[in-house]
């Protein structure tokens, strides 16, 4: 029997289940939010003169292509319905100019602050908010620009950006002009790749280089945040040299984010390293991979857990059998504190190995030697591979 052959039917089934499951999951949870939200206008249009007729059962279930029955139907279930509402709501995203109408409308409020960027990884991550609120479908994409109004609240806007003297920093200029900002003060977004304004203040921060360098490739899926991370060209902020041993710049992502928890929640918790050692098993996290200059086509056979963050790391398997780990694979571990350097690879593993001798098809690694990854990895539902 070809052994190989069926792990891989075997993973081929629990991740097409998987799959399911999810779907099920993520159709009921729509489900609910779609009756929720009828049910709200409804209730603002009973409580509205003027509104309803513009927001009528019979006009919205023209609007939605159903019958007027179903729009009690869901009107009646959202109120039986007992089942926790996510907290994280979206950030909307609008256009520059939809941003202004929006503004100049009086529905999002009095404008107090403006973050601007010339990446999205530094508004995502100085924006105080989960990754998931800025997602969009499987991917997480936050805007260049996020307005702040006197209740926190955030609105994204789209074509404006930081740092340069091109259109995307004149359009923040003149979209700050039309929201209250003195002109000398708009201007300096075109001399800063990181400014935070307030409305009264001016410029309350600023800073000529960007604040973070990893982040900006997360995915959120399954109610977890998945990086996938490739080796490519090596890469360093203005100023400074590439560090040695660290490909995947995975010492960026420990000493920006996952050192501080008390800044990013979602990635409070153990930190555990799920190392592959077979190829079949390890199938589910791979992806197609559209090819380019400088891109290597490692596999992702590590994936690192800290709290909802899983980074799912490319590094060869070992070419002699009998070693268990790569130097590629025990390079990543050590880049994120969980290889000792001066330990012997064997003898190392030992601790994390079951008792019985067989080859495992993976090893959890942990600081107590037993915790284990809190979800599966599976690439099934994310999108084909970018790289950023």
């Amino acid at each position: 029997m070809d052994k190989g052959e069926l792990n891989r039917r075997m993973t081929s089934v629990r991740m097409s289940h998987r799959q399911v499951q999810t779907l099920k999951r993520d159709l009921q949870s729509a489900e609910r939010q779609r009756d929720r939200a009828v049910a709200a206008l409804d209730e603002f249009a009973q409580a509205n003169e003027e509104a309803k007729a513009e927001a009528s059962r019979r006009t919205l279930a023209r609007e939605l292509g159903v019958t007027h029955p179903v729009i009690r139907t869901m009107i009646e279930r959202a109120a039986k319905d007992t089942y926790p509402v996510d907290s994280t709501p979206l950030v909307p995203v609008l256009s520059a100019y939809q941003a202004t109408q929006y503004v100049k409308s009086g529905a999002f409020g009095h404008v107090t602050g403006a973050t601007v960027a010339m990446t999205e990884t530094d508004i995502l991550l100085e924006s105080g908010r989960h990754p998931k609120a800025f997602a969009d479908g499987t991917r997480v994409s936050a805007p260049n620009m996020l307005l702040r109004n006197a209740e926190g609240e955030l609105l994204g806007v789209e074509e404006c950006l930081a740092g340069y003297g091109g259109t995307g920093p004149s359009n923040s200029v003149r979209l700050l002009k039309e929201l209250g900002w003195d002109g000398g003060i708009a201007r300096e977004v075109m001399h800063y790749r990181f400014i935070e304004f307030d409305i009264e203040r001016g410029v309350v921060r600023a800073s000529e280089e960007s604040l973070h360098h990893c982040g900006g490739n997360l995915e959120y899926t399954g109610g977890h945040l998945v990086a996938r991370l490739r080796r490519g060209r090596p890469w360093a902020p203005v100023g400074q040299t590439p560090t040695v041993g660290d490909p995947l710049g995975l010492r960026t992502w420990v000493g920006e984010i996952l050192s501080h928890p008390e800044t990013y929640p979602w990635v409070e918790g153990p930190r555990v390293a799920r190392v592959y050692l077979n190829r079949d098993t390890a199938t589910g996290l791979q992806d197609r991979i559209r090819y380019r200059a400088g891109v290597r086509n490692s596999p992702y056979s590590v994936v690192i857990e800290q709290g909802e963050l899983q980074l799912w790391c490319s590094a060869i398997y070992p070419s002699d059998w009998a070693e268990l780990l790569s130097k590629e694979q025990l390079d990543v571990l050590a880049s994120v504190d969980m290889y000792p350097a001066d330990a012997e690879p064997r003898g190392w593993l030992d601790r994390f190995l079951p008792r019985r001798r067989e080859r495992p098809d993976y090893i959890d690694i942990s600081a107590d030697g037993t915790s284990t990854l809190q979800r599966e990895p599976d690439g099934s539902e994310l999108d084909g591979e970018t790289f950023v």
